[in-house]
């Protein structure tokens, strides 16, 4: 392999770890990396709060339904939380 080519590769694969590293693989903004929490309760917690932004979004369109059946699902992981 010559210079020029190793020169070249180099270059491939620090750009390829560059897009990896700040999520702009494949063109977009989109990160391929999948991130799980390593305990069950920082999961638990972790949903409670993705519902709970949603409810705030939902009250603010006016969503009154879909306020409903998230308000339920915030209680059943409360629940849970307060288990844990």
């Amino acid at each position: 392999m010559t210079d020029e080519q190793m020169q070249k590769l180099a270059k491939m694969l620090a750009d390829d770890l560059t897009k990896r590293i700040y999520g702009v693989a494949n063109g977009n903004n989109e990160s391929d990396m999948t991130w799980y929490a390593d305990r069950d309760d920082d999961h638990a917690i972790g949903e409670l709060a993705r519902l709970m932004t949603l409810l705030n979004i939902y009250q603010d369109r006016e969503e009154y339904e879909k306020c409903h059946l998230i308000n339920k699902h915030i209680k059943k992981l409360e629940k849970i939380v307060e288990n844990l």
